[in-house]
């Protein structure tokens, strides 16, 4: 079937997509899961958290682009983003597909579905998982990642048959009135009380996504997390980072620190595998990810890595983000759009650093501390 499946993408690509629709209908199961009874309705209650299709104002204008994936359009760009994976050794690649969906920032958010298909991005991400799952010699794994605090995700979850891993992104800022951070009586930063929002969040929060975790029964990772050092975040801030690697930890997840422009270059670390610890940017490479790990006081296990955010899969484009990562060690987690970007919105790499100048993690003795000694339980 595969080599039937390759034979067709070259001669007959409408064929191909009909192929891969009618193997994705077979194989497709409840958009709330595989289960039935107390577990389902546990599964459907919590995706209704939030904000849903009968919120005024819910649906943005419509993208053209996810409703032809949802039909299949594109499903040859995604199975040569398979292909191309699999040339380069990395057809274990961990495929987090779509971020952040429940949000209204990007092109694919499960919000610029057309009114009357409100499921257009459940049935792009079931098509998208179909199609690269029959690539010769692939084994990919593909994340689920929502952000917190948004709207609701019943529109956006694609069955447990299509999915491996659910996450969260989490970062240490906002939560207080007018984007600020929360503050106790006296003025002073509530750590304590962003910890709290942090975990009850919903949906999305770190109490939510362990509740969802055993309703669906899939392994957490945490794509991007860490600290902010602006006004509306709370800076050098250890009990975020103890609480993190702690929560970690105990729910035997995997959580990918948010090292944009924050560590520098480092040649290949000695030390213990920091088993479930990685390192995530926008335009991250191995040598990044070395260096939080030296940090750290080891080797990381997970590099995040993402594609392009404004175009297609494309070969020609992709493999300079793939190569430095052929032969690096790491497990990638590749951030893929399952559309891209229009020029007018623009990938969101983090917000500027006070003054436009990135902090250096190394600065702040305290955080790094906090760090190795989570590591150091991991």
């Amino acid at each position: 079937m595969p080599a039937l499946k390759k034979i067709l993408w070259k001669i007959f690509p409408i064929v191909a997509v009909l192929v891969l629709a009618l193997a994705g209908t077979l194989g497709t199961t409840a958009s709330f899961g595989d289960s039935t009874g107390a577990v389902n309705a546990e599964i459907k209650n919590l995706l209704k958290e939030g904000d849903g299709v009968t919120t005024a104002g819910y649906f943005e204008a419509t993208s053209s682009a996810l409703v032809g994936a949802a039909a299949g359009e594109y499903d040859s760009k995604f199975y040569g983003l398979g292909t191309l994976l699999v040339k380069d050794g990395l057809s274990d690649t961990i495929i987090d597909l779509g971020r952040e969906m429940n949000g209204a920032w990007y092109e694919w958010s499960e919000q610029r579905a057309p009114k009357s298909e409100p499921d257009a991005y459940i049935l792009a991400w079931r098509q998208i998982v179909t199609t690269m799952r029959s690539v010769p010699g692939q084994h990919f794994k593909f994340l689920w990642d929502v952000y917190p605090s948004s709207a609701s995700v019943a529109e956006a979850w694609p069955g447990s048959a299509y999915v491996d891993y659910i996450g969260t992104d989490v970062f240490d800022w906002y939560g207080g009135p007018n984007s600020t951070y929360p503050h106790t009586a006296s003025g002073a930063l509530d750590y304590a009380e962003k910890w709290q929002q942090i975990l009850t969040a919903e949906p999305g929060g770190l109490d939510w996504m362990t509740s969802f975790a055993r309703a669906v029964a899939k392994p957490i990772i945490i794509p991007e997390w860490g600290l902010d050092f602006h006004t509306f975040g709370g800076g050098d801030d250890t009990l975020f980072i103890t609480n993190m690697m702690s929560w970690l930890k105990a729910h035997d997840a995997v959580g990918l620190y948010w090292e944009q422009g924050h560590v520098k270059y480092a040649r290949p670390p000695s030390g213990p595998l920091l088993a479930n610890q990685g390192a995530s940017a926008q335009g991250n490479s191995p040598l990044d990810v070395n260096d939080l790990g030296k940090l750290m006081g080891g080797r990381l296990q997970y590099a995040g890595v993402y594609l392009p955010d404004g175009q297609w899969a494309d070969a020609s484009i992709d493999q300079s983000v793939l190569a430095p990562w052929e032969h690096a060690g790491y497990q990638v987690v590749l951030s893929v759009p399952i559309v891209p970007l229009p020029p007018a919105v623009k990938s969101y790499s983090g917000p500027p650093e006070p003054g436009n100048k990135p902090y250096q993690l190394a600065d702040y003795p305290n955080a790094v501390a906090a760090l190795q000694r989570g590591a150091a339980g991991s």
